[in-house]
């Protein structure tokens, strides 16, 4: 199974590289910067908390790119396996080097916002030595405001005239689409991943669009990340990275290649102990 996996990871691997080499477009290449926090909090022994917070900017720190609050339930089947489902809400600027092409191809210039569902299964597999390795595989159903051009004004949210003037016209956008990550863990300064451990993190995770409202790709972006983390305990680390993230716009020809700087904190809350402790105090 353990070879099944890493078979599986090299591929994605080959094939993200592939694309990158046969579309890649000097035009837009682009650097951006990601701060993000996540902590997955206990609430009993089968039953957590997700909570997600990612702070996305465009041309380094300087402008805004996107907002991202995600929120989920978790249920723990065993060490092995975890599924989680939740809510998120996305906030998109605009940004990068397709926001400003003449004639533009409506990519990226304006500012608009999503809501999605999300569901995802969690596999921690066993370690191989030092290696620790994980699949997170995650499908998303996503409404997205849709913005027209209405009363010479680009791209504002449709009016219920327009919307009762242009049968067939959204206000919503609804697409769906599913995401699998497989990703690596070594510790470096100990032999064994514990408390006050400096470790090395790759990952790779692959985005595909499908359902009816699949417009002209299937494939709709690839991140490949590497960092270095200190993990401080089992419910707190830290981590300074590298990310690739290639996309693949919905017309199947405009693309971008992020150079991203990652900086991402994780933190746990164990609230059984909170629970417990309130608890023995009021029988006091």
């Amino acid at each position: 199974m353990k070879r099944i996996f890493i078979i599986v990871f090299l591929t994605i691997l080959s094939f993200s590289d592939a694309a990158f080499a046969q579309t890649f477009d000097p035009k837009v290449d682009q650097y951006n910067a990601w701060v993000f926090y996540t902590g997955n909090h206990k609430l009993s022994e089968k039953w957590g908390l997700h909570t997600e917070f990612q702070w996305r900017r465009s041309e380094g720190f300087s402008d805004p790119m996107q907002n991202q609050v995600r929120l989920g339930l978790d249920y723990k089947i065993n060490k092995t396996y975890m599924v989680t489902a939740g809510w998120s809400y996305v906030e998109t600027f605009e940004y990068g080097e397709l926001a400003k092409e003449t004639p533009t191809p409506k990519y990226n210039q304006f500012k608009f916002n999503e809501q999605r569902i999300w569901q995802q299964f969690v596999i921690n597999h066993e370690h191989v030595g030092r290696f620790h390795y994980d699949s997170r595989f995650r499908l998303e159903q996503r409404w997205i405001a849709n913005l027209v051009k209405e009363n010479g004004v680009d791209y504002t949210r449709p009016s219920d005239a327009y919307l009762a003037a242009n049968p067939g016209a959204e206000d919503w956008r609804f697409r769906q689409r599913a995401r699998y990550r497989f990703r690596v863990q070594v510790p470096l300064s100990n032999p064994e991943m514990k408390d006050n451990t400096l470790f090395l993190v790759a990952s790779d995770e692959i985005f595909a669009n499908f359902g009816k409202h699949t417009t002209a790709n299937i494939f709709d972006q690839n991140r490949l990340y590497l960092a270095l983390g200190w993990r401080f305990n089992k419910d707190f680390n830290i981590q300074t990275g590298y990310m690739n993230q290639f996309i693949e716009k919905g017309d199947g020809v405009h693309k971008e290649n992020n150079h991203t700087y990652q900086l991402a904190l994780t933190y746990n809350l164990d609230f059984t102990k909170m629970f417990k402790k309130k608890s023995i105090e009021e029988n006091k």
